[in-house]
């Protein structure tokens, strides 16, 4: 089945590369987005079951996938208003919608992958990809966000491929050759521990520059805020998310070795690390996208910090991250609207974005509330499991000094949100040609929607879900 969604998609690809037509264009658009909910389906209706000897159909792949297949939608949808907005060659829109669908192709692979190899095949392809849509402006700024972004990420890549190498080595020695996840979960009980502690640290290394945490974040950081924004949005959320998997197959690996100690204190180290340089960069952001970028920092150091608890920490982790994911989309497609006006993403440059657009300043209230982990926020639950977590486990100085920086960033970002709500209109702004568009924010409102309910009254396919990914964990 994999096998030949890959294929469709490669041609539906080459087709919008080459024949440039706007009809071909949103018809193969459209044969997409069907093709990889079709795909979110079927993973589903046969989970645990292997599409072949190098894909897998797990709990936590099927999660993962049904995020992006809804963020998929949603930025394909955002992604026509930016073009619309812009004065693109037909080159460059067909170079844009190309590389987007082999983006989340690349990122399928990586979600189902069972064998290590093809994951990192898998992740180092979205690599290439995220950089020529980072580079789609042509601007200054963006080349230098892009050559940032493919050197560093490539070495973080390159930090992982070691780490798989030592994998391969102590799994070698027990008469595993194939990398099979499931196989080296099977044995991992006899492996040699400080390969184990080496081929961990290495991965999760090289991960953070996808997962955007400490320490290779900064580069995320930096193309998130030079892409086009509604590249961005999913740029914070899929694609943060394969950087995730990536460390949890590695994680699950561990889990039932006597370094699940010490791997747990890693990942705290690395979530309180991230935590701490999301507060401080706080106090330095000047741009809006900018800021949603070091948001994300927080809540992927907060993940990490659930993973390092353990218990109902995991629980709390992956509900974190699929909550993370619909609200920090909705912020990015609703600052791309608010572009529209001031034509800025600078702080100082916005303001009274509230009285220009009320519906588009009601959804940017609730997703600034969602972020927060404000109630009714579904966040809001995930945060409450994790710190449950935190001090049944005797981890009460780290919950206490997490909370602190949460308060922190709490302020920062509810001042910046109320700044570009409720400031004065620049003077200068002239919104005379801007159009608005009230069906724009109903993406939005449809992912904050969804938030709110899951954390509420989850149904029990949802949870059940969950637990069934985590289960290797625990």
């Amino acid at each position: 089945m994999l096998l030949i969604f890959l294929i469709s998609s490669i041609l539906i690809s080459a087709a919008i590369y080459f024949i440039r037509n706007r009809f071909v264009l949103m018809f193969m658009s459209a044969l997409f987005m069907i093709s990889i909910s079709a795909i979110g389906v079927y993973s589903y209706f046969n989970i645990d079951k292997g599409d072949s000897v190098y894909f897998k159909f797990d709990s936590i792949s099927v999660i993962l996938t049904f995020i992006m297949v809804i963020l998929s939608i949603a930025t394909f949808y955002h992604s026509r208003l930016y073009i619309s907005r812009n004065d693109f060659s037909k080159k460059s829109i067909s170079i844009y919608y190309a590389t987007f669908i082999l983006l989340t192709v690349s990122m399928t692979m990586a979600y189902f992958a069972e064998n290590l190899v093809v994951m990192w095949v898998s992740i180092e392809a979205s690599t290439l990809l995220v950089s020529i849509l980072t580079f789609h402006e042509r601007t200054k700024e963006a080349l230098e966000a892009t050559w940032k972004y493919l050197f560093i990420s490539s070495l973080g890549i390159a930090f992982t491929f070691i780490g798989i190498l030592f994998l391969s080595i102590t799994a070698s020695s027990q008469g595993i050759t194939d990398l099979s996840i499931s196989n080296l979960i099977s044995i991992s009980s006899s492996m040699n521990p400080l390969w184990l502690k080496v081929a961990f640290l290495l991965a999760l290394t090289g991960f953070s520059a996808k997962m955007n945490l400490f320490p290779l974040h900064t580069v995320a950081v930096d193309a998130k805020t030079f892409a086009p924004t509604p590249i961005s949005a999913f740029l914070s959320t899929a694609l943060i998310n394969i950087g995730f998997i990536g460390i949890f197959r590695f994680f699950t690996i561990i889990s039932s070795t006597e370094i699940l100690h010490w791997a747990q204190n890693v990942l705290l180290i690395a979530g309180i690390a991230s935590i701490l340089m999301a507060a401080l960069q706080m106090f330095r952001v000047r741009n809006y996208k900018r800021l949603f970028a070091f948001s994300s920092l927080e809540h992927m150091g907060f993940i990490a910090i659930a993973l390092g608890v353990g218990g109902l920490g995991y629980y709390a982790a992956i509900l974190h991250l699929i909550f993370h994911s619909f609200v920090k989309a909705s912020l990015f497609y609703q600052i791309e609207q608010a572009h529209q006006f001031f034509k800025s993403y600078w702080i100082e440059n916005i303001g009274g974005y509230f009285k220009l657009n009320p519906v588009g300043g009601l959804a940017m209230i609730l997703a600034s509330i969602s972020i927060l982990a404000i109630p009714p926020s579904g966040l809001f639950i995930s945060e409450f499991l994790a710190f449950k977590a935190m001090f049944l486990g005797g981890y009460q100085y780290i919950a206490i000094f997490v909370l602190l920086l949460l308060t922190v960033i709490i302020y920062k970002f509810s001042k910046f949100i109320f700044h570009l709500l409720y400031s004065e209109v620049p003077r200068d702004l002239k919104i005379e040609n801007v159009k608005i568009n009230p069906f724009e924010s109903i993406s939005q409102f449809l992912l904050l929607g969804l938030v709110i309910y899951l954390g509420i009254d989850p149904p029990i396919f949802f949870t059940n879900l969950i637990n069934s990914a985590i289960a290797a964990l625990n």
